[in-house]
């Protein structure tokens, strides 16, 4: 921004309004964002696209700035634009749900075409309205942002465990689906240790009491499930395909598998990491 734009701008926004509390709307995008500026009385101060880069967010503190007091809706939570949102003096941030701003949309306009422009004024005209009714984004300590954030993250993982598992379940069903009766769950690091033992029925129906004795001894497993027991799940299930399907799905099990059990190990990171952060919060 040129020195003649941000005087042009200062006084635009200077001139619009009475000092009084100024609303924006964001409507953040990958590359850009939206910017939408209204006063007290509902009027448009300002509509501007903004850079998500260096120069986009110092073009964006100027801006804000300049408004005294700020309220901002944005319909996110967390992100480098909420953090230098936060950042900013004078400025008070609420998230709106994307379910409430769709709704809100509603009330302005039926027709369904997308525009940035009318979603971040959207956000400021419903935040005007039902600011006293929000709850503001409060700036969360070092502490609580990393907590937030592996929380967040983890939650994301748990999502790529259950997808992995179930393309795996689907993977076992089609050629060997033994494994999935013998333990409690599929993602049981014991139960990915059979099917990389065993990686095939023909593999399987060389299991007996000894092997499967054996077989959780060597894998430390803990169940209070006696090994015959385990066999007599085992035997009732060791189906099989043909020559070519066993030999595809066997090598997909075993990609799958690894992947599983990488996730597990990921997660029990991230559950330790949890733990550690939890007993330093006030």
């Amino acid at each position: 921004m040129t020195a003649f734009e941000r005087s042009s701008l200062v006084h635009v926004i200077g001139t619009a309004h009475d000092g009084g509390d100024v609303f924006a709307g964001i409507d953040w995008g990958g590359s850009f964002h939206q910017l939408c500026l209204i006063d007290a009385a509902g009027t448009v101060l300002l509509q501007r696209s903004i850079s998500h880069d260096v120069s986009g967010l110092a073009e964006l503190g100027t801006i804000l700035g300049e408004c005294g007091r700020l309220r901002i809706a944005i319909e996110r939570g967390e992100g480098l634009l909420v953090e230098h949102l936060h950042a900013l003096p004078d400025v008070t941030i609420y998230c709106v749900s994307p379910k409430v701003s769709a709704r809100a949309r509603e009330r302005y306009r039926l027709a369904a075409t997308k525009s940035d422009a009318f979603d971040a004024f959207v956000l400021a005209d419903t935040l005007r309205h039902q600011h006293a009714h929000w709850r503001a984004l409060s700036r969360p300590s070092p502490l609580l942002a990393e907590l937030r954030a592996i929380s967040r993250d983890r939650e994301r993982l748990v999502e790529i465990q259950y997808a992995t598992e179930s393309r795996l379940r689907a993977i076992l069903d089609a050629y060997h689906p033994a494994p999935l009766h013998l333990f409690s769950s599929l993602d049981r690091d014991i139960t990915l240790a059979f099917i990389t033992d065993y990686p095939t029925p023909a593999h399987a129906t060389r299991v007996a009491e000894s092997r499967m004795s054996a077989f959780c001894r060597r894998h430390g497993y803990t169940g209070r499930t006696d090994p015959a027991v385990l066999v007599d799940r085992l035997r009732p299930h060791l189906l099989t395909g043909s020559e070519g399907t066993v030999a595809g799905k066997s090598f997909s099990a075993g990609l799958f598998t690894d992947q599983l059990r990488m996730l597990n190990h990921q997660l029990r990171a991230y559950d330790k990491r949890l733990a550690e952060l939890l007993a330093q919060q006030p």
